[in-house]
């Protein structure tokens, strides 16, 4: 196996076993629905940003984002404002209740996960210590173009 392939391999076994985990860690969450807890991590990853922006991160169509932005701002999770580039626009960000609810989510979602951490050697912590840093670096990368590969 070519070393492309290889890590073309690890990172479907990354993908698969961080959507598992993160899937798993969240059934036990009493949170809202996925979609209102997909938008509000959004806004908490991206800052401020555009509905067209937000549909595009969502793969959802621009009226779906719209509407579920709409119902959050009634809950009083999120704002919208102008865009200070263009005034046709508007910025759509967290409230610090928005900011509250996933907050909450992914704690409950640490405590769902650490009944299982407390269960491994502490070698197996510490690797995974390990990883979690990994993966954080992995986000900040940006991709190569397939010449430089």
């Amino acid at each position: 196996m070519s070393p492309s392939t290889d890590l073309s391999q690890l990172g479907v076994d990354v993908v698969v076993a961080s959507a598992r985990l993160a899937r798993l860690a969240s059934r036990d969450v009493s949170a809202l629905p996925h979609a209102a807890m997909r938008l509000m991590g959004r806004l908490d990853e991206l800052g401020p940003t555009r509905i067209s922006e937000l549909a595009k991160a969502d793969r959802c169509s621009q009226p779906t984002m719209s509407n579920l932005v709409q119902r959050q701002e009634e809950n009083g999770w999120v704002l919208r404002e102008p865009d200070p580039a263009d005034s046709r626009a508007s910025l759509i960000s967290l409230t610090p209740a928005g900011r509250a609810e996933p907050d909450r989510a992914r704690h409950e979602a640490g405590q769902a996960i650490a009944t299982r951490l407390r269960q491994l050697p502490s070698t197996d912590l510490e690797t995974l210590r390990a990883a979690v840093t990994v993966m954080h670096q992995i986000l900040t990368l940006e991709p190569l173009e397939e010449s430089n590969r």
